[in-house]
């Protein structure tokens, strides 16, 4: 089966809801662990008093809420293209009182904002699917983040067409018709591993490994090259 990507920025205001109650009600354990991962490889690099993260594709910001509760030193700033996304991430914030952690910027992941080296470890969660080639936006988290740090990357793993509906009924069994719609969209735009392993052989300036987790994602971790 052929990936189709999706769209780029998730701007219609009932797709963002959507969007968020799945994260909140039904993604609590995908996004902790991909959290803890993140942790884990923040403190496998020289540890600054105040580390400066990168959160790319931020969504309704509810990885960024976690990151931020369990390190409580670091400085976050979570990027998103969408203007509603990032609306409902401004109130997501506001509600968990980290209005003076995580800082909101609506920007490209083709052209991030920032100096080369500005972060100690920069997180990306569901955004290459929404890519046709995802290298440029690669490269741009490897550019901004600091020499002889991390980066982690994970996207959902496109299964088999012949069992692509199974995991709609197993993964999404309590969906609602939206969020199964988005979630069918969002695994036919997904990547398979062998597609992973191929992109990271085009990646440069970093060390990189490609990443199963689970059955169902897929990605990469790397560190950039000193």
């Amino acid at each position: 089966m052929n990936r189709i990507p999706e769209n780029g920025a998730m701007n219609d205001p009932d797709e963002v809801d959507s969007y968020d109650r799945l994260s909140k009600n039904f993604l609590g354990l995908v996004e902790k662990l991909f959290v803890n991962r993140a942790i884990t490889l923040l403190k496998r690099s020289k540890l600054q008093e105040n580390p400066k993260v990168l959160d790319v594709g931020t969504g309704t910001a509810n990885i960024p809420i976690q990151f931020a509760r369990k390190v409580p030193a670091a400085h976050i700033i979570a990027l998103d293209l969408s203007n509603n996304m990032l609306k409902k991430a401004r109130s997501n914030i506001k509600e968990a009182g980290l209005e003076n952690r995580i800082f909101l910027i609506c920007a490209d992941a083709n052209q991030l904002p920032f100096k080369d080296e500005s972060f100690q470890l920069v997180i990306c969660h569901s955004i290459i699917h929404h890519l046709s080639n995802p290298l440029p936006t690669i490269h741009e988290i490897i550019r901004v983040t600091n020499k002889g740090f991390r980066f982690i990357i994970r996207d959902l793993r496109r299964p088999p067409s012949l069992i692509l509906e199974l995991y709609v009924r197993i993964f999404g069994f309590h969906y609602d018709w939206l969020m199964k719609k988005m979630y069918r969209e969002s695994l036919h735009a997904g990547f398979t591993f062998n597609e992973i392993k191929k992109i990271t052989g085009s990646i440069k300036g970093a060390f990189i490994r490609a990443r199963k987790f689970f059955i169902t994602h897929v990605g990469f971790e790397g560190i950039r090259n000193k």
